[in-house]
């Protein structure tokens, strides 16, 4: 992670993207890191691009990754911020 996103990332998804760098998929990985560029870069579209979930924090996005199913980056507007990375149906 870049400095110039400093912040961006929930503690959760700090560690959640710890772990997935350690176990070696490199692929995954990065594929992950450029999603949630696109979703710092350019939030209005990743959007549009995701489906919306209500939680007890509120409104969270969900976003697949490509090549990459069941793995998708939850994030929310604020910010914007990503929340959590996990694999979900």
């Amino acid at each position: 992670m870049t400095d110039e996103f400093v912040g961006s990332y929930s503690e959760i998804a700090d560690e959640q993207l710890d772990e997935l760098e350690a176990e070696g998929d490199a692929d995954l990985y990065n594929d992950i890191l450029t999603l949630c560029h696109f979703i710092f870069s350019s939030p209005g579209q990743a959007q549009s691009m995701s489906t919306a979930i209500t939680t007890k924090d509120g409104i969270r996005f969900r976003l697949a990754v490509p090549g990459h199913a069941p793995y998708k980056v939850f994030w929310s507007s604020a910010g914007p911020r990503v929340e959590a990375v996990f694999p979900y149906p």
